[in-house]
This record gives C-alpha cells, sequence and structure tokens, in this order.
C-alpha cells in the first residue's frame, strides 16, 4: 500500500528513489538472449541511448547508434566498446529512407530534442514532432518494407512521462496559432509515438512494438532544456543506465513482451490515466493518415 501511494505522487516514482523501490522486484536478465543481435538505436551517442548502447555492447551485441554529427560520437567514448557510429538526422527524411543500414534485429527510435527556438520542417512540423514522430515512422518503415527487421523483431519507442497531461494535437503543428512552447511539444509527440506504438503493432502484428518512458533522467538534455527543473531535483533524477534499464530488458523480453503496450520500470502502464487526454477517433485517423502521407512523399516509391 505504501509503495503504491508513492507511485500515485508521481514525484516519488519517476525519481530516482521510484526506480530504487520498484528495482527490488526485477527478475535478472538474460543476457545472453541479446548477444550476437544487432542492433540500432537513433540518437545514441549521448544520455539514455548512449547508456543503452554500451550495456547491449557488454551483452555481446552489435550496435550501431546514430546522430546528427561524428563529434559527439567521438567525445561519447562508444567506440571503445565496439559500437558503430551511422549520421543521421530524423529531420531530413529523404536521408532517412536512404541512408545505407546493415541488416538488423532490433530497432530503438531513441532520439528527441527540445529546441527553445521554434524551426520548421518542409513547413508542415516542427522539429520535435518532425524528428520524433514523422521521422521515426520513417524509418520503421523502410525497415520493415525493406526486410531490413525480421518477422518478430522488436522495435521501441522511447516516450515520456510528459505524455501524461497532453492530449494529442495536430492543428498546429507549425505553431502559427499559438506561441511556440517547446515543453507542450514535446509532450505532444511522445503522445503520438505512443499511439503509433499500438497502431503499428496492429498494422505489424508480426513485429514486437513497445513504448516506454525513462522517468526523470539528469541527462545532460534535459539539463539544457529545463534547468530549472534539473536544478530543483538535483541528484534525485536518475542516472541514464536507469533511464535505460525499461528499453533494454523489452529488448531482452523479444517475443515474449505483449505488443503494444507502454512500459515504465518493466511494468505495462496505464496510457490514459486522465481521461480528458484521450484522442477523438478522427484525432488517431488523422495521425495515421499525416505518417501514411510522408511514407508516400519520401519512401522508396516516391523517388
Amino acid at each position: 500500500m505504501f509503495d503504491t501511494l508513492k507511485d500515485y505522487s508521481i514525484v516519488y516514482s519517476f525519481d530516482r528513489t521510484g526506480y530504487q523501490r520498484h528495482a527490488r522486484h526485477f527478475s535478472a536478465i538474460d543476457n545472453a538472449r541479446l548477444a550476437g543481435k544487432r542492433v540500432l538505436v537513433t540518437g545514441g551517442t549521448s544520455g539514455i541511448g548512449a547508456a543503452l548502447a554500451q550495456r547491449l555492447a557488454a551483452a555481446g551485441a552489435t550496435v550501431l547508434v546514430t546522430g546528427r554529427g561524428q563529434g559527439k560520437f567521438d567525445e561519447s567514448g562508444l567506440a571503445d566498446f565496439g559500437v558503430e557510429f551511422i549520421e543521421l538526422d530524423m529531420t531530413r527524411f529523404d536521408q532517412v529512407v536512404s541512408q545505407p543500414l546493415p541488416e538488423l534485429d532490433a530497432l530503438v527510435c531513441n532520439a528527441g530534442g527540445m529546441p527553445d527556438k521554434l524551426m520548421l520542417v518542409e513547413d508542415r512540423y516542427d522539429v520535435i514532432f518532425a524528428s520524433q514522430v514523422v521521422g521515426h515512422y520513417l524509418l520503421i518503415r523502410r525497415c520493415i518494407e525493406q526486410s531490413l527487421l525480421p518477422e518478430g523483431a522488436p522495435v521501441h519507442l522511447t516516450a515520456s512521462g510528459g505524455m501524461y497531461l497532453q492530449k494529442l494535437e495536430l492543428g498546429d503543428l507549425c505553431w502559427q496559432q499559438h506561441p511556440y512552447d517547446k515543453v507542450k511539444s514535446y509532450a505532444n509527440a511522445k503522445r503520438a509515438q505512443v499511439i503509433l506504438n499500438q497502431e503499428l503493432a496492429r498494422q505489424f502484428p508480426t513485429y514486437t512494438f513497445s513504448a516506454s518512458h525513462p522517468g526523470w533522467v539528469g541527462t545532460e538534455a534535459l539539463r539544457e532544456a529545463l534547468p530549472g527543473f534539473s536544478n530543483k531535483m538535483g541528484d534525485r533524477l536518475r542516472t541514464s543506465e536507469e533511464g535505460a534499464d525499461t528499453i533494454y530488458w523489452c529488448l531482452a523480453e523479444g517475443q515474449a513482451l505483449p505488443a503494444g503496450e507502454f512500459w515504465f520500470d518493466r511494468k505495462a502502464r496505464k496510457v490514459y490515466p486522465f481521461f480528458w487526454t484521450r484522442e477523438s477517433f478522427e484525432t488517431r485517423q488523422s495521425l495515421l493518415d499525416l505518417c501514411e502521407d510522408a511514407w508516400l512523399r519520401h519512401g522508396p516509391a516516391a523517388s
């Protein structure tokens, strides 16, 4: 009962004490399940993605990480663990569908940021929605359509607990009707990712889709985006390794994982704890239409 009350408090669930409390119930992971697997992690040069890449490499996986530039990868030290780098900007959709990629055993859609200034992509979306939703959708579709991922392979989207308070909104993705709000845009993109996780699991039932939120993790990206929150939380923020744990667990579970679920600290969680965040069927369909339109404009058939 005491644990349940702490989880309801949010703070004592999402922070590091929440992870430590939940971890007391974790079972050991059979790392051998990931040995020899080839895993691609987008946005894997720092933070949660880098911690995940290092843990996968330690388990014997062949790991490839993407980023917008070689410099950040070189600074990460991941090359020392045998991790390979692929330059890939998730907002450059033509590059997402054409950059040479090897055959994979798993895909982790982890790239994400929260820029202070509004930047638009194709005059259709802001950078946050473009990279985290549209870019990742194109990458997933490409990997499936081009058989870069075998049937049964895990596909994971790293979302955020920030989406809990956000209802999906698609009417102003360029922020022409309202002042740009990076926090709201980020939460909206994460809500869209969680919805896509459910819908892709239905559309491609032979693959194992999952999404998770890592809790409050003290990454460099968080410190830059929300310095006040980071300073207030201090050492109560989770480490990147703790933030990456559920993603790693989902990959290790593989096809044993129920597809389309949303995970936090290795437990399936409600997607709509607040009824007023539930989108209409029409809005959900509009998201799917938006992604399909991007695929038709940028996918292999378009070129």
